[in-house]
Formats: structure tokens, C-alpha cells, sequence
């Protein structure tokens, strides 16, 4: 009992020796593909420097599986070649003694990791945003270099040129959509102001020209244009408060998971193909919403000629109006001249008029009644012309006041329409949701416990290469992450998101084949041993 503990001690130590040294390397080298990857977004060196804690924690439950694939093939790799092992053996030792205090620190690291992954990576990696940010937000408010600068603001790209007395020379804004290039704006000159409280940048660019091609047409012309002043908005992504999927910890996923099974379990069954049934509806839904939107273009033209018409018919009852008072008082003039002429006739039998004067005053008495007669006339006929149009407005109306009835009810139908397409696209956002936050757990979990894997496949594959060699070591750890691990996780990782096959199956493949590998080893290994 005392010799085994000597002996588990002494592998430990040989594992700790090798491991360290492992872990420094890839931790070193996964930290500078993540600074490469954050410079690329824009940021400089000095901004770097509140980032680097946060980096180290990012790359860690990458290189730790690493390291402990490398530690153990090393380890046993060194023992088995100087036949360490065979004494061991030989002493009546089981391989069990010597693989159980791997296998445990193996479990250890697992735990660790997992801790790292579900909690501590998501809380730091919502910390390198808010970081990134304040970074973006110091450089787009002036603090920029006098050189070639790239700024990436997703879903815009900012290029500037150069600043010449604070001002930015050379602007180019670069807008994506699905990795393809929708819009591109270049300026000789442009200011930028930050606006913390609405998140969001005011870009304001002079002297300029916008192309817009139309990425889902490349054979189309690209449209063109010019401007001599122009500023627009770019928001600097969503408010610090809301978390996204990535920067939630595993607990938080569970929460959120039940939260939204409560919600799906009330509402109408969705398809288990839910993202077919998302565009299905989502499809509808702009179908719909491009027919309400026509339909409420023919409403307002049906309100405007309905109020036209309405008013032409109170223009025209008021012309009837002013028609009829104008025939009664051509009337009343007739009326009048006709009492005048009758006067006449009598005073000239009384004879107190000369004849030439009685003929003269007649004529003038006749030729106004026949001009309020003709004026009666024409005033007749107005009204005649006046009611037409009066009764055909009448009509209008009604035709208008039936057609926007009609296209009320419609538009009542399409509301209704698209609230159930809405309520369909949530319901199926939400399950895409569900299976996206369930992929991101089991992606984090089953990352953790490859540290489990990576031991179990590591320990016989070390002891049948017998090699102490450390190039050899490293070569084939590498083998195996980046040639047999790495490719099965990101093709997992591709299944789970493109299709509905089953989470747990593709996410966990990974590791499964490393175990099954492992186990299949040691078979041959202690078939080997006790042949």
C-alpha cells in the first residue's frame, strides 16, 4: 500500500511537470489568435491592456483540454519508454495504480473547466464587450491615430484615412447584410459624435458619393449617388443591460429555458420543424403586411375622395341655393315690371304721357321681362346641370362609403391575419430560441468534460507510442484536436444549428468517440499485457 502511494505520487508529480509547461504553450498561442481577432475589430495595443485578463479566462477551457491530452500522452509516453511500465508490472503492480490518480485529476479538471464555462467565461466575456465598446467609443470620438484606421461596428465597417486638425479624412462605411455588401458610402471628410445616452453614433460625412449594389442581383448595375452633406445613425449594438445567449451563464440558460417552456405551454402546438414554420410565417407575414400597407393607401385615397365628393355636394346644394334665390328674384323683377307695365297702360288712357314717351318706357318694361325671363331660363337649365352633378356625387358617395367599408372589413381580416402570423413567428422564434440556448449549454458542457475525454484516450495512446520524445508528444495531441476532435465538435456544432437533429447526439459525438477510442486501446492494451 505505501509503494503504491510512492508510485501514484511519482506520476502525479511527472504529469504536473509536463502539464504546466503545456498549458503555458497553448495558452500563449490561443491568447495571440484572440488578440489578432480584437485588433482586427479595430481596437489598438493600449486598449489591449483591460482586456488581457479577460483573454487569458476566453482561451482557457480551450488550452486546458489541450494541455491535458499533451501532459498524459507525454507522461505515460515517457514511462512506457523507459519501461517504467513493464517494471511496474513486473512488481505485481496493476495499471490501474498509475491511471486512477490521472483519471481523478482528469474528473478535477473537468469540474474546473465546467465552473470556467458556465459561469466565469460568459460573465467575462460580456465584461470584453463593455470594454470593447468604451474602446470603439474613445477612438470614434476623436482619439484616432494620424494613420490608416478600421473601425468594425457590426453591421458598418468605418475606414478612415487620416485625421487632419480633428478632422477625419478619407471616410468609407461599409454596411453588411448576411456577409454580403449592401451599402457603401465614401467621403472626403466626416465628423463623429457619440451619443452615450441613446447608444449611438452620429456620423456626419461631406463631399461624398453612395453605392448600393444589389447583393441578392449581382449582374444589376449598382445604384449611385452623390451628396454634399448627409448624417445618419449607427447604433452601437443593444443596451448594456440585455444579455445576449453567449453572455448568459448556464444557470441563467436553465431559467431562461423554463421561462419560455412556460410561455410555449400555453399558446397552440408549433411543428417540430419550427424553423420551416418560421418562415413560413414570417414569409406571410410580409406578404400580409405588404397587402394592409396597400390597403391603407387605398383607404386614405378613399377618405380624400370621399371628403372631396362630400364637399362638391355641400358646393353644390349651396349653388342650388344661391340658383333658387336668384330665379325668385328674377321672378319678383317680373312680377314688378309686369305691375309697372299695367300702370302704365293705364295712366296713358288717363292721358298723361305723350305717345313717343308712353313707347319708349313700354319697350324698356318688355325688354326687362324678357331679360329676367331669359335669365330664369338660364338659371333653370343650371339647375337642371347643378342636380345632375348633385345626384352623381350622391351616388359617389355611396360607391365610396361601400368600397372603404369594404376595405375596412378587409383590413380588420388582415389585422387579424397577421396577429395570428406574429403570434405563429414568436411561438417559433421562441422553440428556435429553446434549441439555441440548449446547444449553447451542451456545447459548454461537453467542452468541459472532453478534459475527461482527452485523459481517457490520452493515457493508452501515451503508453502504446512508447516514445518520450516531446516533438512526438505534441504531434500527436495535435493530431487528435485538430484532426479528429475539433472537426467532429464544429461539425456538430453545424448539425445542431442548421438542422433538427438531436442535440445531445451531434453536440456530444466528440467526446464520445474519444471515449469509445480510448476504451478500445485499453482493451488491446490490457488484451496485450496479459497475453
Amino acid at each position: 500500500m505505501f509503494a503504491n502511494n510512492i508510485l501514484q505520487r511519482y506520476v502525479i508529480r511527472e504529469w504536473f511537470q509536463t502539464f504546466w509547461p503545456s498549458f503555458l504553450c497553448f495558452e500563449i498561442l490561443m491568447f495571440l489568435g484572440f488578440v489578432i481577432q480584437i485588433l482586427h475589430k479595430g481596437l489598438d495595443i493600449i486598449a489591449l491592456k483591460a482586456l488581457i485578463p479577460h483573454m487569458f479566462i476566453q482561451v482557457a477551457p480551450y488550452s486546458i483540454p489541450s494541455a491535458l491530452l499533451t501532459a498524459t500522452t507525454l507522461t505515460y509516453g515517457r514511462l512506457s519508454a523507459d519501461r517504467e511500465i513493464i517494471a511496474i508490472q513486473a512488481s505485481g503492480i496493476h495499471l490501474r495504480k498509475i491511471i486512477t490518480p490521472v483519471l481523478v485529476i482528469g474528473i478535477i479538471f473537468s469540474f474546473f473547466t465546467l465552473v470556467l464555462s458556465a459561469e466565469i467565461l460568459p460573465r467575462s466575456l460580456y465584461q470584453i464587450k463593455l470594454l470593447q465598446e468604451r474602446a470603439i467609443n474613445n477612438i470614434l470620438a476623436g482619439r484616432l491615430a494620424t494613420f490608416q484606421k478600421k473601425v468594425l461596428m457590426e453591421p458598418y465597417q468605418i475606414y478612415i484615412g487620416n485625421v487632419v486638425d480633428n478632422i477625419n479624412k478619407d471616410v468609407t462605411v461599409i454596411q453588411y447584410a448576411d456577409d454580403y455588401v449592401t451599402d457603401i458610402i465614401i467621403a472626403e471628410e466626416g465628423s463623429i459624435e457619440v451619443n452615450n445616452e441613446k447608444n449611438t453614433i452620429f456620423l456626419t460625412l461631406r463631399k461624398g458619393e453612395f453605392i448600393k449594389p444589389n447583393y441578392k442581383k449581382a449582374e444589376e448595375v449598382p445604384r449611385l449617388g452623390v451628396f454634399t452633406e448627409t448624417t445618419f445613425e449607427i447604433p452601437m449594438g443593444k443596451d448594456k443591460a440585455d444579455f445576449s445567449t453567449k453572455h448568459m451563464t448556464i444557470f441563467q440558460l436553465f431559467k431562461y429555458n423554463n421561462e419560455i417552456d412556460r410561455e410555449l405551454a400555453n399558446s397552440k402546438e408549433i411543428p417540430d420543424n419550427f424553423e420551416e414554420a418560421r418562415v413560413e410565417a414570417s414569409r406571410k407575414l410580409a406578404e400580409h403586411q405588404n397587402q394592409l400597407q396597400q390597403l391603407n393607401k387605398k383607404q386614405k385615397h378613399l377618405e380624400s375622395e370621399l371628403k372631396k365628393s362630400k364637399q362638391n355636394l355641400e358646393r353644390q346644394k349651396s349653388k342650388i341655393d344661391g340658383l333658387a334665390n336668384e330665379s325668385k328674384l328674377a321672378n319678383n323683377y317680373i312680377l314688378v315690371a309686369t305691375e309697372n307695365l299695367m300702370q302704365l297702360k293705364r295712366e296713358n288712357k288717363a292721358g298723361y304721357y305723350i305717345a313717343d314717351d308712353i313707347d319708349l318706357k313700354l319697350m324698356e318694361i318688355k325688354e326687362t321681362i324678357e331679360r329676367e325671363k331669359q335669365r330664369i331660363s338660364v338659371i333653370s337649365q343650371r339647375m337642371i346641370e347643378t342636380r345632375e352633378i348633385q345626384n352623381s356625387e350622391t351616388n359617389n358617395i355611396a360607391t365610396l362609403t361601400k368600397s372603404l367599408e369594404e376595405t375596412e372589413k378587409n383590413i380588420s381580416v388582415l389585422l387579424r391575419k397577421i396577429t395570428s402570423f406574429e403570434s405563429d413567428l414568436t411561438l417559433a422564434s421562441k422553440k428556435k430560441l429553446r434549441r439555441k440556448n440548449d446547444i449553447s449549454i451542451h456545447k459548454r458542457i461537453s467542452q468541459a468534460l472532453s478534459c475527461l475525454s482527452f485523459i481517457v484516450i490520452g493515457i493508452p495512446l501515451g503508453i502504446k507510442l512508447r516514445s518520450s520524445h516531446l516533438i512526438i508528444g505534441f504531434g500527436v495531441s495535435f493530431m487528435i484536436i485538430l484532426f479528429i476532435y475539433y472537426p467532429l465538435m464544429v461539425t456538430g456544432s453545424v448539425l445542431a444549428d442548421d438542422t433538427l437533429l438531436p442535440v445531445v447526439p451531434v453536440l456530444w459525438g466528440a467526446n464520445g468517440i474519444l471515449l469509445i477510442g480510448g476504451i478500445c486501446i485499453y482493451q488491446k492494451l490490457f488484451a496485450y499485457n496479459k497475453s
